[in-house]
């Protein structure tokens, strides 16, 4: 019997690992899939993945692991399977800003931003792919950003855009080259949204806050919950027939 919209929307019984766990975002996606009814695996380099993930309660795991680090993601893939006995959904999460006038940047901040926000994403889908093709398929999700697909003002980081259009791009390759396998994969792109890594921006640099919500058409910030719930949508049997797209949840920003 075919189930309906509700049932399709449940994640009972899937395993989720997300990227990234130990900031706002990573929380707000997690939250999102338990709710659904998954059991998600929260990693993050940072040890206090493990409080955020004990904050989410009784059916949230964590690891510590090195996103820019193959070797440790491929680990962290497996010590997922062991704990859990499979991996149904991946959200690579993990990403970093920064601010620098393109004259001005240096190659270090432009190494470390590529290994995190695009080396880290591609470790994690391999890894990811390699198991999702021995269960016979699964769902990966990559946060993108209005930044990959359109300029943005009035910051200056050609690293962070470039390296999100990286993944919006990743995302659609991966897409076709795996869709036979059973695997979909998606990418959604979020605008300014309410998390501590914006507001450390906003507060860094006056008229910031601003200009981001003068140039939102919704006239405000995205909350993390409405990143979160696109997330679990695109990992739900719901959206079965969804595979390269990049959903924006940006408020008009990207349309603008």
């Amino acid at each position: 019997m075919k189930k309906t919209m509700t049932e399709r929307l449940r994640l009972d019984g899937k395993v989720a690992l997300v990227t990234g766990g130990a900031g706002g975002m990573g929380q707000a996606i997690a939250q999102s899939l338990t709710d659904m009814g998954a059991t998600v695996v929260l990693t993050d380099v940072n040890g206090s993945v493990a409080d955020m993930a004990s904050s989410l309660g009784d059916g949230t795991d964590w690891i510590v692991a090195d996103a820019t680090n193959s070797a440790e993601v491929d680990n962290l893939v497996a010590e997922t399977v062991s704990r859990h006995g499979q991996l149904d959904i991946l959200v690579a999460n993990a990403g970093i800003s920064y601010q620098s006038a393109t004259v001005d940047h240096d190659d270090a901040t432009w190494r470390k931003v590529m290994a995190i926000n695009v080396d880290g994403t591609f470790y994690a889908m391999r890894a990811a792919g390699r198991q999702m093709m021995k269960q016979g398929g699964g769902a990966i999700i990559g946060i993108s950003s209005i930044c990959g697909v359109t300029s943005v003002r009035p910051e200056i980081h050609i690293g962070y855009d470039a390296s999100k259009a990286a993944v919006s791009r990743m995302c659609k390759n991966l897409a076709i080259e795996w869709a036979k396998a059973g695997i979909r994969v998606n990418a959604v792109g979020p605008a300014y949204t309410k998390t501590k890594m914006l507001q450390a921006s906003g507060d860094s640099q006056p008229g910031f806050m601003k200009q981001w919500l003068d140039d939102m058409p919704v006239g405000r910030l995205m909350e993390p919950y409405e990143i979160a719930d696109a997330v679990a949508f695109l990992a739900s049997d719901a959206a079965s027939g969804i595979t390269g797209v990049e959903l924006m949840v940006d408020g008009g920003y990207s349309e603008g």
